[in-house]
């Protein structure tokens, strides 16, 4: 593998997520391409959006049913008839759901919610059998895959009132092979001239916490359903709890093969709704389940089929990766001249390039690459994000049986004393990390969803435990203990 510079350390400055805001936001007035906004198109938005959200507040306010109040984790919130005569109706939802076009969306805590206003009147059939339409559009789909959806049951329409309801459940099972019961409430709250408000509600059992039930228990009180039959019966749970006590009790990995699990813990962060922890090699127990998950997974992202192929992908990815990707933008900037021209010059040449079709529609991997090469960097200040999925991959190698775990690790250890040398601290490998996955992604980084700000906040997740992966010694001597 060819030598990498190692990233100039006396900057001590931090090329993470945070400065590719700053990049965004500074570079991206006039760039021209979807995503690009101006400041003042953006603070015109912001506006707009605070003063929508004033009045869907108010609205609600005043529409509040007598006792509204009483209840701590719904609220009710007008809704509009957006594909009709755009008339309002209130609906409860759980606190801080958001809304848009029409369409309320609500996830935390292991519940899915949305709502919105359906014609069914239009459809031409009695509303049982618009509900029963609507819960089968998910069934039939669990139906024709019972290798993945296993235990499919639908209940009965329930008539409750003026209104109608179906719920239907499945299992599915988390990566160490543990079923966990997914369960869907179909709701038709029924008002004038052939109008329902629709409201669904899923429930992941292996996501649920201490707040779950609570939540559903206040839905029951407002649409008068039993909330048992939305609940699960706590067997996912159980089950996780007795996994988690054997694990306590095997001995722990090396603190060496620790040391290359934390280089892509944030990645392991990320899954950990399905269970991943960042304790086990590729983050996941070995089983037939997870081999086949990895399997599937590197075939699907990587076309790695095989060991072959397998090694043939890491080789490249040490050799290149991302960093390749980054020259070539950089080589394209200075070919049009306008890797050091002022900032005003480069948005308006990069959004008449982008207008003319003469440069990739994904702008924003060029804006990065102008904003560090001003900074003094080059191609290298990515390598961790190219360097830490190498060690990623050899867990998933091993997870799935393309290497033997001693082979993985043999590997693991070379990558990770090049990692080692390259960086000075954790906090830079992941800032180095971080600004790889944004440049990979090109993501501007200005909404709450960005890609990269979840990367970055699963790091932040992992530096509050008191024995997470950023308590081990950057500086360990690493060493061959398997």
């Amino acid at each position: 593998m060819e030598k990498m510079n190692k990233p100039a350390k006396e900057r001590k400055r931090k090329i993470g997520p945070m400065l590719g805001a700053l990049i965004m936001a500074a570079a991206l007035a006039g760039c021209g391409n979807e995503a690009a906004v101006t400041s003042e198109e953006s603070a015109s938005k912001e506006e707009s959006a605070s003063k929508e959200e004033s009045v869907s507040k108010e609205e609600s306010v005043s529409n509040q049913k007598e006792g509204a109040s009483a209840f701590t984790y719904l609220e009710p919130v007008m809704i509009e008839d957006y594909y009709g005569d755009m008339a309002k109706y209130e609906v409860y939802a759980p606190k801080d759901s958001s809304y848009t076009d029409g369409q309320l969306f609500y996830n935390g805590h292991g519940l899915t919610y949305s709502a919105y206003i359906s014609d069914y009147s239009q459809t031409g059939v009695p509303i049982q059998e618009w509900l029963e339409y609507v819960v089968h559009l998910d069934t039939d789909m669990w139906e024709e895959q019972p290798s993945e959806y296993m235990d499919v049951k639908i209940e009965d329409i329930v008539e409750s009132g003026e209104d109608f309801y179906q719920i239907a459940s499945t299992k599915l099972k988390d990566v160490f092979g543990i079923p966990f019961e997914v369960k869907h409430l179909y709701y038709m709250n029924m008002k004038k001239d052939g109008l329902c408000v629709q409201w669904h509600l899923e429930l992941n059992e292996s996501c649920a916490d201490s707040e779950t039930d609570l939540i559903i228990d206040e839905l029951a009180q407002c649409y008068e359903f039993q909330p048992q039959e939305i609940k699960t019966d706590g067997s996912w749970a159980a089950a996780s709890e007795e996994r988690i006590r054997g694990e306590k009790e095997k001995d722990s990995l090396p603190e060496t093969v620790l040391w290359f699990n934390a280089t892509y813990a944030p990645l392991t962060q990320s899954n950990k709704s399905f269970g991943t922890n960042w304790k086990l090699v590729g983050g996941m127990e070995v089983s037939d389940y997870n081999a086949d998950f990895c399997r599937q997974t590197l075939e699907r992202d990587w076309e790695i089929t095989d060991a072959a192929s397998a090694l043939e992908t890491v080789e490249s990815l040490k050799e290149k990766g991302h960093r390749e990707k980054f020259r070539q933008c950089m080589e394209e900037l200075e070919k049009r001249e306008i890797l050091d021209v002022d900032e005003q010059t480069f948005a308006d040449t990069v959004h008449g390039l982008i207008e003319a079709g003469e440069i990739e529609d994904n702008a924003f991997r060029y804006v990065i690459v102008y904003f560090l090469h001003q900074d003094g960097l080059d191609a290298d200040c990515i390598a961790a994000w190219d360097l830490c999925r190498v060690n990623q991959l050899y867990a998933d190698f091993y997870i799935c049986g393309y290497m033997t775990y001693e082979e993985a690790m043999d590997a693991s250890l070379e990558n990770s004393l090049i990692l080692q040398g390259m960086y000075s601290s954790w906090e830079e490998m992941v800032n180095s990390y971080m600004l790889g996955y944004q440049f990979w992604k090109g993501d501007p980084v200005l909404t709450e969803d960005s890609p990269t700000k979840k990367r970055y906040q699963c790091y932040l997740e992992l530096l509050e435990l008191e024995d997470g992966p950023y308590t081990l010694d950057w500086n360990m001597d690493l060493g061959k203990s398997w």
